[in-house]
């Protein structure tokens, strides 16, 4: 008798295992990540609803689409500046073939902030999110204009701020460098390298290459149709560092 209950149980426990891993491997990987993610996607010009469309399917394909919240605010044309309330030119700076910043013109630091900021908090109130990733296609307006010297300084207050307004520590960032398209600038390569710089410096940060992704005649923006491409690229180095959170752990 005992032998035949012990054989029984054996086999009851195996099922139960076999049953188990069957129902585990049955499961999408979405289902298996812990948490739900908070992504906040801001920039000029290039931060396309395109974009976000291709960023959004891309996270909630890999992460679960009921796990996944996308927040989107891009305005044309916009300097980090906009963003920034605390923004300060790079000493004796003037505008190309405009002069010194006027009073006028500093009134309007950090304009894009505010629906922004606005935006996230409605994303994050009262949801409990494992992580939060800033994603940032912005820069143009910046390297045109010989204002890469200042750019390090106003994006990490613009993270810092977007960690005290949401009381987060831990938000990740993606950037993605701005294109090809006037490597004859030094200003515009400046401004590239900074980028490159802001992610390789922390371990919390990552940067996207953009340059396959246009030709000459596009200048400074993208066909239509590579848009999806680029949030899609976003999408899997938001992923990498929400994995790298996870492997920290």
């Amino acid at each position: 008798m005992a032998n035949h209950y012990s054989q029984s149980h054996r086999i009851g426990r195996l099922r139960c295992f076999v049953a188990l891993v069957v129902f585990s491997l049955g499961l999408p990987a979405s289902a298996k990540k812990p948490g739900k993610h908070l992504f906040i996607l801001s920039g000029q010009s290039n931060m396309t609803g395109g974009l976000k469309a291709g960023f959004a399917k891309t996270v909630e394909g890999s992460l679960g689409k009921d796990k996944v919240v996308v927040v989107h605010h891009s305005k044309s044309g916009r300097g980090i500046r906009f963003w920034d309330k605390d923004y300060r030119f790079p000493e004796n700076y003037r505008f190309p073939g405009k002069g010194v910043p006027s009073e006028r013109t500093k009134l309007q630091h950090g304009q894009e902030y505010g629906p922004l900021i606005d935006k996230a908090r409605v994303a994050f109130d009262g949801k409990p999110f494992d992580t939060v990733t800033f994603v940032w296609m912005q820069g143009e307006s910046d390297g045109m204009r010989g204002l890469g010297p200042a750019y390090e300084k106003s994006f990490l207050r613009l993270l810092g701020r977007i960690k005290k307004d949401l009381n987060r520590k831990d938000v990740g960032f993606v950037i993605g460098r701005i294109n090809d398209s006037h490597m004859s600038d030094p200003n515009w390569k400046a401004m590239r390298d900074v980028q490159v710089k802001l992610a390789e410096d922390t371990d919390h940060g990552e940067w996207i290459d953009t340059d396959d992704l246009s030709e000459p005649e596009h200048g400074v923006h993208f066909p239509k149709e590579n848009y999806q491409k680029l949030g899609q690229r976003f999408a899997e180095k938001a992923i990498t560092l929400i994995r790298r959170k996870y492997e920290r752990k």
